[in-house]
Parts: structure tokens; sequence; C-alpha cells
């Protein structure tokens, strides 16, 4: 990761459109599902260095600024269990990402649904934990 949130290849398409980035994803690692994923992977002082340069803004009404609200979510969040994003960093927007680690690097595969369609984030997710990260590092060994 080397301290900052990369997107590294996504797909999207009419039905299934990308979530538009209106503020650089690296600065928003505080309120996407794909960011928090990330900061839960990371040691404190690790998180403490992000945050030191990518500091918290209200990004909507949901979105979480306080730092030690922030980390006690990190903290809670179980390793196996998906990181949800509802409208944190987009309005009208859901997410959710599983964690992908080897190693010492850390990753994650994130989805995004609009809003009209939260009532299947959380069924998506599960399906994307359980099928979709054990493909991908199966094809990466």
């Amino acid at each position: 990761m080397d301290g900052e949130i990369k997107i590294t290849q996504y797909a999207d398409g009419p039905r299934t459109p990308k979530v538009n980035e209106w503020v650089d994803f690296r600065s928003a690692g505080h309120a996407m599902a794909l960011g928090k994923c990330l900061l839960t992977q990371l040691d404190h002082d690790s998180r403490r260095d992000h945050l030191a340069r990518h500091k918290t803004v209200r990004l909507t009404s949901r979105t979480t600024t306080n730092e030690k609200v922030l980390f006690r979510k990190l903290d809670s969040q179980p390793a196996t269990v998906p990181v949800l994003d509802l409208q944190e960093y987009a309005v009208g927007t859901v997410c959710a990402a599983v964690p992908i680690s080897a190693g010492r690097s850390v990753g994650c595969l994130a989805l995004s649904l609009p809003l009209a369609h939260a009532h299947r984030l959380r069924q998506a997710a599960y399906t994307l934990n359980r099928e979709a990260a054990p493909m991908l590092l199966s094809l990466s060994i």
C-alpha cells in the first residue's frame, strides 16, 4: 500500500457504473468501504500516518470525521466481515469491501451499488467475500 490508497483495476458498465470520484480516493479513505477496509489491515501507527497526510473531512452527512470514533470502528471491524459504506463517500451510493492480503501487502476487493439497490448490498458483499476473494487469492499464487 506504501501509505496511499490506489485503485489498480475496476469494472463498470451501463448498468453497473463505477463510483463517481468526486473527491480523490487517496484523500477519502476514512469515508469509503475500500479505504476503511485497507485501514483496518494497518497497525495503529500506520493508520495515524495515513490520517496525518489525509485529514478526515465531512463528505456527506454520514461521514465519520472524529478520528477516535473512526479508530474505534476500525478496531471493532472483524477481519472476516465486509466493510460497508452507506453514503459516507457519495450521496446515492453504497459500497462494500473485503480484505485481501498476501504477506505484508494489503488490498481489498470492493463493489458499489446505487442507493436504489442498497437492499442488495449485504448479500453482494458476502458473496464477494465468500467467492471472489478466495478465487483472486488462488490466482495470485
